[in-house]
């Protein structure tokens, strides 16, 4: 089997029982260090529910992506208006980021839509964004590089998190294996996606378990700002030093978008009265 990522040679270095009843192989490359598994066969059975029971860290997560995001965005891409949240799951990060004034629009084709009904991406003409969100995807890809340019057909510009493959610890002992879901497929070390990147020609930046691929490249204020809260002081016009900030205001979207759907609840009733 060779590397879904870089095509080396691979090497089986474990196997696990998926789903307590199908036993896999996985296989580290070579040369980048990606582990991918076995032919996921299994795949439609583990996504009976797209939402697995174990993943009950889901609101934290949430929460701490409706944190730091913002800080990215407004960092890096300033200019930017209109956002897409790919493989959004409940939609409860879209809710959060347009509460927040991010004009957010949701993607999944196999998760119920709860949270930011009629803000999904089949609500709206756009085809293109200005940046996409894609947070705990990549280690579900069947065919990554296939399944990554599909995403690089909404935006050039990629924030996303998965794990990175430990060095401290032994990976067939490492939770995010998560073999007892049967959905996470694929693993990726820092030189898997930076390979990645140079593949789409775009620039790769990480911190910790996030990571950005775009074509902009980012000044050392800005990485330094964004990731570590670190703030200079520059001096404006000989005059009295200010510390650069480099967050926006932003006006929440919560009334606007609240009497948007009141229109179309109005409208739906208003044509099932007519039939």
């Amino acid at each position: 089997m060779n590397c879904k990522i870089c095509s080396s040679a691979t090497e089986t270095v474990f196997s696990k029982m998926i789903l307590l009843k199908y036993e896999v192989d996985y296989h580290k490359c070579q040369n980048c260090g990606f582990i991918q598994t076995d032919q996921p066969f299994w795949l439609e059975e583990a996504y009976n529910n797209a939402i697995t029971s174990l993943d009950i860290g889901i609101l934290k997560r949430n929460n701490e992506l409706a944190e730091a995001i913002p800080k990215y965005i407004d960092t890096f891409f300033p200019d930017s208006e209109k956002y897409l949240d790919f493989a959004g799951g409940y939609g409860i990060f879209v809710r959060l980021m347009r509460d927040l004034g991010y004009e957010f629009y949701r993607q999944d084709l196999y998760c119920e839509n709860i949270f930011s009904k009629h803000f999904d991406i089949t609500d709206t003409e756009l085809k293109k964004f200005d940046v996409v969100t894609a947070f705990e995807v990549f280690e579900h890809l069947e065919n990554p590089l296939q399944q990554i340019e599909e995403i690089f057909d909404y935006s050039d510009n990629l924030i996303f998190s998965t794990d990175i493959v430990p060095h401290s610890e032994s990976v067939e002992d490492w939770v995010y294996i998560a073999n007892e879901t049967g959905q996470h497929i694929a693993f990726y070390t820092e030189k898997a996606l930076k390979i990645i990147a140079e593949k789409f020609n775009k620039n790769y930046y990480r911190y910790k378990n996030y990571h950005i691929f775009s074509k902009e490249k980012f000044s050392l204020e800005q990485i330094n700002f964004a990731f570590y809260g670190i703030a200079k002081y520059r001096s404006f016009f000989g005059l009295k030093k200010r510390r650069v900030n480099f967050r926006i205001t932003r006006q929440s979207l919560l009334e606007k978008d609240y009497a948007k759907i009141q229109r179309i609840l109005e409208s739906q009733s208003s044509r099932i009265l007519n039939d």
